[in-house]
């Protein structure tokens, strides 16, 4: 959990300061009481999450006559869920590291952001940043939702063990955002140095010591968002195996309960749009990383008409030779069309589990 809320806290905090075009220290730090509450708290997440999920489990099943699908997939729901978070919690160490990794191009991004003058975010870049935010608080909030409605009686013991399993949960919901801030501040600092490019070859005469300068910034970020892409690969396969087995089960779940006579509309109404919105939250990650793809190898030819020389003749053959493809683990590239693969995918698994629910029914 802690975790979770560093990289939220950290990704927040250089994005303000991107987007109010300041330069601040954001510095990642570590104090010895934060290592020592990360300890205890992963332990009791590690520890104690699983009797809570049988507790939640056997609350589920009691005073109610659900057919035996429904119990079968809430349990493998929330196995996929612990295995997740099990790992997530093991990994921290990786995910600090790709944050320090981030941090000093950041640091030097900004400098060169600062030195330029203040340039406007396209909306390409500001749209995504800011739906993302609103998705993962949303779901973070949904979780807390459903579980306090969830018909239990609110003793201080129940009351607890909601919100420490809102909170497990809620790892599964936050650790993805650390990569996506991660894509979104490096696609940010391609598009950037593209702009300066742009106004390099625009004047006259060419500076080719800014040239080389964002040459080698450009490098920087390339290495730089391949190796977040591979501490982080692991992760992502994980998180997005979780959403597969989110988006079949729920996507059953809500069309037994919105049949079910005992089920408030209202449910229905917030259940389905939860269940978009998190579909919007895993699109986002994909669509960042079609975006660092495309302004890491953004085609240079108004450059045509301009002054050719050496220097620029290497670049673009630089460019063109290097273009990044980032892929999870070595298994499928992340992009767009990947979002609607894994949509279809969901869909194809969704109408097995109407299949299956109606021979057993019978």
């Amino acid at each position: 959990m802690s975790d979770s809320l560093i990289q939220l806290y950290f990704g927040y905090a250089l994005a303000i300061g991107i987007t109010s075009n300041r330069f601040v220290d954001s510095t990642f730090k570590q104090t010895f009481f934060s290592r020592c509450y990360a300890l205890v708290v992963n332990i009791a997440t590690l520890v104690l999450t699983p009797p809570l999920f049988w507790e939640s489990r056997n609350g589920f099943q009691d005073g109610q006559s659900y057919p035996k699908l429904i119990l079968i997939t809430f349990q493998v729901r929330y196995l996929v869920a612990y295995a997740v978070v099990f790992y997530s919690v093991l990994s921290r160490g990786f995910r600090d590291r790709a944050l320090k990794e981030v941090q000093p191009l950041l640091t030097k991004l900004l400098r060169e952001e600062k030195r330029n003058g203040k340039r406007r975010l396209k909306r390409s870049l500001l749209l995504p940043f800011y739906l993302k935010f609103f998705t993962a608080a949303f779901m973070c909030l949904t979780i807390f939702v459903f579980q306090f409605g969830s018909g239990v009686e609110l003793t201080w013991k129940t009351t607890a063990r909601i919100i420490f399993l809102s909170n497990v949960l809620n790892i599964l919901e936050v650790v993805p955002m650390g990569y996506f801030l991660a894509l979104w501040h490096i696609a940010r600092g391609f598009d950037f140095v593209n702009q300066r490019l742009d106004d390099i070859m625009a004047s006259t005469p060419i500076d080719l010591k800014e040239l080389r300068n964002l040459w080698s910034l450009h490098a920087a970020m390339t290495r730089t968002v391949l190796r977040i892409n591979k501490i982080y690969g692991v992760q992502m396969l994980a998180f997005r195996f979780d959403n597969f087995i989110f988006g079949v089960i729920n996507a059953y779940w809500g069309t037994f309960f919105s049949f079910h006579a005992d089920t408030n509309f209202l449910w229905v109404v917030f259940g389905s749009v939860s269940y978009w919105i998190r579909c919007v939250d895993s699109y986002l990650i994909d669509h960042v990383s079609d975006l660092a793809m495309h302004y890491q190898s953004s085609p240079k030819h108004a450059w045509t008409e301009k002054y050719w020389s050496k220097e620029i003749n290497s670049y673009v053959t630089y460019v063109s030779s290097c273009k990044l493809q980032l892929r999870t683990c070595g298994l499928y590239q992340e992009n767009r069309s990947l979002w609607f693969e894994t949509i279809s995918s969901i869909l194809y698994y969704y109408i097995m589990l109407l299949q299956f629910h109606l021979v057993i029914k019978n």
